[in-house]
């Protein structure tokens, strides 16, 4: 078998991500996403202006005079008309706490029935009025580009359960336990888009709920057919309107990666020059593997039939294994099977450094045949950190040496009990 090089996932080649043109820039809509993520709201900390969803990347958002509480109202223009300065802090209120007392999440629908409190609306109130028309006593005004923003940023955490469902979707995996999941928490963004007046988003996000209302009715194990054609056409357009929270490209591109290349590594008799043959004949995708028939295989990319056996077992059982895992938004199996991986790491560490202080025959053979249970163990880890999303995490671990792998996954344990949290 090929010893997996701690970099492994790296050499798989990525399918491309589409870039959209545009004149001022030439990334891809991922990168965008990300370049234009807002930063977290901390007190009364500037955010920036709205991203993605709601203009060019970039685009500043409309210039609204901020009046702190029982300061003197805007100055006025020998013309009679509003001056536009604006005061160096903001006036958007910080983000609310979202803990819940009983240790549970608030909902975004929730967050914003505070975050637009009726100080606040009164606020959005004012915006809307005739320039110069004098405002009520007490009045906060309010940059609603700023609270579009927040808006996005919220989203961007909540939904990360429609996106790890979506990305599922599309490797045909998904099964029907994450209807359930993401319907309330596309029903309560909904609710929020339509407090801040976002028609658009607001009319997406009732789409792509009535799809997966449509797709519990069909009482289907497994998502497929024209139901997942369908989920996936309503996502395309959220993935459209606010990327900052629904883009899932590049995400995918990289969990994908991991995950053919540990599996394929796994197989016996698998080297470089297979991994070659197999990308080369196009095999580089999750879906395709599913598909693929050891014939095909042989047809496409010449490697013995046996080896392509083998190769279709471990993919079909590797599908069998998710289709069997029953999905939550704190995505305990994945979280237990790394944890139980983790102690098998450990223990087969253990051994291996024991049997390096021993020069005898037996001991040199003992220590390979540990070599490969570890490397074979870490593949596993791989595999199920790509479907959590943890590719930085990966991109950590290859870097350390063993006893730093296994600090460093134990580490992970730790912060996931509170990462991966139960929306409601």
């Amino acid at each position: 078998m090929a010893s997996a090089p701690s970099g492994a996932h790296k050499a798989a080649p990525a399918p491309t991500v589409g870039a959209v043109s545009r004149p001022e820039q030439g990334t891809t809509v991922a990168q965008r996403a990300r370049a234009a993520t807002p930063p977290a709201a901390a007190g009364a900390a500037s955010v920036v202006s709205p991203v993605g969803a709601f203009g060019a990347p970039g685009t500043p958002g409309p210039s609204v005079p901020v009046v702190e509480k029982g300061s003197p109202p805007p100055a006025t223009a020998s013309d009679g008309h509003t001056t536009r300065e604006r005061p160096s802090s903001s006036a958007r209120p910080p983000a609310p706490d979202l803990d819940k007392p009983n240790g549970g999440q608030a909902s975004i629908a929730d967050t914003f029935e505070r975050l637009l409190s009726s100080e606040v609306d009164a606020g959005f109130a004012s915006i809307e009025q005739a320039p110069g028309a004098p405002s009520a006593a007490g009045v906060a005004y309010t940059d609603f580009a700023e609270v579009r923003a927040l808006f996005a940023q919220l989203a961007a955490n909540h939904v990360r359960p429609v996106r790890d469902f979506v990305i599922d979707l599309r490797w045909s995996d998904a099964t029907a336990e994450w209807l359930n999941i993401c319907d309330p928490a596309v029903r309560s963004l909904r609710r929020a888009a339509e407090k801040l007046e976002l028609s658009d988003l607001g009319a997406a996000l009732q789409g792509f709920s009535e799809a997966l209302v449509n797709a519990r009715a069909s009482d289907a194990g497994t998502i497929a057919g024209g139901t997942r054609s369908t989920l996936l056409e309503r996502y395309e357009e959220l993935s459209r309107l606010m990327p900052q929270a629904f883009a899932l490209d590049l995400d995918r591109t990289q969990r994908e990666a991991v995950i053919l290349q540990s599996l394929l590594l796994q197989v016996p008799d698998v080297k470089k020059i297979t991994l070659d043959k197999m990308y080369g004949a196009g095999l580089c995708t999750l879906e395709a593997m599913a598909l693929a028939t050891a014939a095909d295989i042989v047809a496409t990319t010449g490697i013995p039939e046996a080896l392509a056996a083998r190769i279709v077992e471990r993919f079909r059982a590797y599908h069998e294994q998710v289709r069997g895992t029953v999905p939550d938004t704190t995505r305990t199996r994945e979280r237990e099977r790394i944890a139980e991986l983790t102690l098998r790491l450990r223990r087969e560490h253990q051994a291996y450094e024991e049997a390096s202080e021993s020069w005898s025959r037996d001991a040199a053979e003992k220590r390979k045949e540990l070599r490969k249970a570890r490397e074979q163990t870490l593949l596993d880890i791989q595999v199920e950190l790509a479907r959590l999303g943890e590719v930085d995490r990966l991109g950590q671990l290859e870097r350390l040496p063993f006893v730093g792998k296994l600090a460093q996954l134990e580490s992970f344990l730790e912060d996931a009990q509170t990462k991966y949290v139960a929306q409601p």
